[in-house]
């Protein structure tokens, strides 16, 4: 008698976590430099940022030299579309960075680079290399094996820091039924789909990662940076995508 499907694939799951092997990753000592876009599917000018950060992920040094985030911020929601992937957490980021540069002003589509603003994505040469980091902070390395999460950070590890990590998701589609991208079907990766936020008071620490979001994105990728409570800027950062038949429950 066969047994019933939902016993089949709990058996399965109980397998694959049992004897999954660990994700590690690592930054070389060299600061990898984080590209972080504030977008939202409620911009009209956001999709050509969207597309420009979905090209990066076809540039040598992906994951080793930079790693695009896109952090959807809620402050255009009241058009009358509620991005999917936005976050109160993000747009409240991204203010953070406008005080940090004495701005008050936020607006999409909106890059920073290790935390300060770039502004070579409206200028025709679009020079996104010349502004990566070349800085010797140290390594940053990752195991990660569901659930638990291991960091360490063979460097100075500046006072007060953080050690942020972030689910991604690639190959996402939307299909947009108001605001200003009515009727468009946008596409998206390296989407920030969870971002989390803790103390890193020693050069190693070891926490429970919830799994990742099913946003129904065809790969999902783990990026870890450390900043301070007081700066979001990054210090150091690694990331790595799963390996495509991986399923995390």
């Amino acid at each position: 008698m066969r047994a019933p499907l939902s016993l089949f694939l709990f058996l399965l799951s109980a397998m694959l976590q049992a004897g999954s092997t660990p994700l590690t990753f690592s930054s070389g000592e060299q600061q990898v430099s984080l590209i972080e876009l504030y977008t939202s599917e409620g911009c009209s000018r956001c999709p050509p940022a969207d597309r420009f950060l979905q090209s990066l992920g076809k540039q040598e040094g992906l994951f080793s030299t930079f790693i695009p985030l896109s952090f959807h911020v809620d402050y255009w929601d009241y058009i009358g579309w509620a991005d999917p992937y936005a976050s109160p957490a993000f747009s409240d980021r991204q203010r953070r960075y406008a005080q940090i540069h004495d701005s008050n002003r936020v607006y999409t589509p909106g890059f920073f680079i290790n935390g300060n603003e770039w502004r070579g994505f409206f200028q025709r040469d679009r020079n996104w290399r010349g502004s990566l980091s070349r800085k010797k902070v140290g390594v940053l390395s990752v195991t990660y094996q569901h659930p638990t999460l291991q960091a360490t950070f063979e460097g100075k590890l500046p006072d007060s820091a953080r050690l942020n990590t972030a689910w991604i998701g690639l190959g996402l589609e939307s299909s947009i039924q108001r605001g200003e991208n009515r009727g468009k079907t946008l596409q998206h990766d390296f989407v920030v789909l969870q971002w989390k936020n803790q103390p890193m008071p020693s050069s190693t620490v070891t926490l429970t990662l919830p799994s990742p979001p099913d946003n129904g994105q065809q790969r999902t990728g783990l990026v870890a940076w450390i900043s301070q409570s007081s700066d979001p800027r990054p210090v150091q950062a690694a990331g790595s995508l799963l390996p495509s038949k991986t399923t995390i429950h």
